[in-house]
């Protein structure tokens, strides 16, 4: 990382290098893969360049340079294309089979600093200087199998869905006392949050230091793609879950507050719709929401919302690079603010990226719990 080539102090230049493996042809092509950065219509703006000299020719080195802002937060792989082949990012038809291709590589073996996406495949995170510290945020788990430490397995019944829903429970570091009346957290695809995030050891590391407040946490699995896209990306199915069937288990097994204004809803793409959705439809059980790059794009909420604008506290947080979910988020705080309602809107310079929702995750539910009301 150096500073930026036209001097100024909110950019810098961030210097991606690539290595050759092993003997054989060069690559025909090599590009980075960081969130959201892709451009379908100009793949080559991503791709890397072959150093020339002496030494860095028999080296097989590779650079890319990217003027970014300063306080960019992304993950990203390296994918290379081999020699004589059609490079698949420069012969595809469309933004997605494009980002797919772009997005086919590994991680960056020497960038330490390692990531999981949604399924736990492992990425590389970056994060420059003019990010905000975040001390307490514990290394993610990529692949991680098997039990979760620190939490508690619940299986709840869905009535309307008829099936059993899993549920991970957290609830805070010892504090020497009983506790009672804690907030509650009801946290969207909680599996990727339990097993790939480590955010019970976040959490552990966040309230400890007084980032955040002592709560609990219900974490709900959003299993599988398709059944995640069906029941998580609407005003019904694990809304009402929550509403009718989650929430009255979790109050009677957690030392939590019964009040609606101490429950906070959150998720990220999908969640952070739901989450919207859950104030708009249940805002008598959960009062406050944190909607972390919601899904916008497919429903305009403001009518929804704005009958409960009174009775909800509402934060949302999106990524500068993700056009269809950040415009639509700035669009309804602005709306919904212009009406009197307690709603606070973040853009982040990132993408649709976890790399960016586990931090801001803690920085947004601190936020949206501050005085308690």
């Amino acid at each position: 990382m150096e500073a930026d080539p036209q001097g100024c102090p909110e950019f810098r230049a961030a210097t991606f290098l690539y290595r050759e493996d092993g003997p054989g042809a060069p690559p025909e092509a090599v590009i980075l893969s960081a969130n959201a950065l892709v451009d379908h219509r100009n793949p080559a703006a991503t791709e890397f360049t072959p150093l020339s000299g002496s030494a860095a020719t028999r080296a097989g080195l590779w650079a890319l340079t990217l003027r970014m802002p300063q306080d960019w937060e992304a993950s990203y792989r390296i994918t290379s294309s081999p020699a004589g082949l059609p490079v698949p990012w420069r012969t595809a038809a469309d933004r997605r089979t494009v980002r797919i291709a772009a997005n086919a590589g590994g991680r960056d073996s020497r960038n330490p600093h390692v990531g999981a996406a949604m399924d736990g495949t492992p990425t590389s995170v970056l994060r420059l200087p003019g990010a905000p510290a975040a001390p307490w945020l514990a290394a993610p788990t990529p692949g991680h199998t098997g039990p979760v430490p620190r939490l508690q397995e619940l299986w709840v019944p869905d009535t309307l869905a008829g099936r059993m829903r899993k549920v991970w429970l957290y609830a805070p570091p010892a504090t020497g006392g009983s506790v009672q009346g804690l907030p509650l957290v009801l946290l969207h695809d909680g599996q990727v949050w339990a097993r790939y995030q480590n955010l019970q050891a976040t959490l552990d590391s966040a309230i400890r230091c007084g980032a955040l407040p002592p709560v609990c946490v219900a974490l709900i699995d959003s299993a599988d793609v398709e059944t995640r896209s069906r029941e998580l990306s609407g005003p019904v199915g694990t809304v009402d879950f929550l509403g009718r069937d989650l929430l009255p288990v979790l109050r009677g097994r957690l030392p939590v507050s019964p009040r609606a204004e101490d429950t906070v809803v959150s998720g990220a793409s999908y969640g952070g719709l739901a989450a919207l959705w859950q104030v708009a439809r249940y805002p008598d059980l959960i009062g406050k929401a944190l909607a972390q790059s919601p899904s916008l794009w497919r429903y305009d909420l403001a009518a929804y919302l704005m009958p409960v604008k009174d009775r909800v506290r509402i934060r949302m947080q999106a990524g500068r690079y993700e056009s269809t979910v950040h415009e639509p988020a700035a669009h309804l705080a602005q709306v919904l603010g212009e009406a009197g309602a307690d709603v606070g809107f973040r853009s982040i310079t990132g993408g649709h990226d976890w790399a960016w929702w586990s931090p801001w995750l803690i920085r947004g539910l601190a936020e949206v719990l501050e005085d308690g009301n």
